[in-house]
């Protein structure tokens, strides 16, 4: 196919998957790894977190279920557990107890959203997920 001539494969085929908690040093501070991967496509597995709004292109992404969001707090109340979602395309949310498989570009570093103005600390953006069956 015209993919394989130009070189170029899909992110399923490329993207290192990473858990959450390898993105964090003892201190709480961004490891060695997502230092290295930051820029980069990546594979995280978790929860949806609900939305908060039926049409949108970001999700919060958490390693356990969770019932409300929690991008109201700021730098120093981030909890290492989740990370901001910001979708290539919108995809139909699902429900928050299904895991699921993200992929997009980790970015690592404090930041505001301009659209929502969500604070995080850590993003996957150009992102896309599936659902994962048991």
């Amino acid at each position: 196919t015209a993919a394989l001539t130009l070189g170029v494969t899909t992110p399923a085929l490329t993207a290192q998957r990473v858990r959450m908690f390898e993105l964090y040093d003892d201190n709480s501070e961004f490891s060695p790894l997502a230092k290295e991967l930051n820029g980069k496509r990546i594979s995280m597995q978790g929860f949806m977190a609900p939305h908060l709004k039926v049409d949108s292109d970001f999700f919060i992404l958490s390693n356990t279920p969770v019932e409300t969001c929690p991008f109201c707090a700021s730098e120093g109340d981030w909890i290492d557990s989740i990370v901001f979602v910001r979708m290539r395309r919108k995809q139909e949310a699902v429900d928050p107890g299904a895991i699921i498989m993200v992929e997009g570009k980790l970015e690592i570093g404090p930041d505001k959203d301009p659209e929502t103005g969500f604070f995080s600390k850590v993003r996957l953006t150009d992102a896309e997920f599936r659902r994962v069956t048991r």
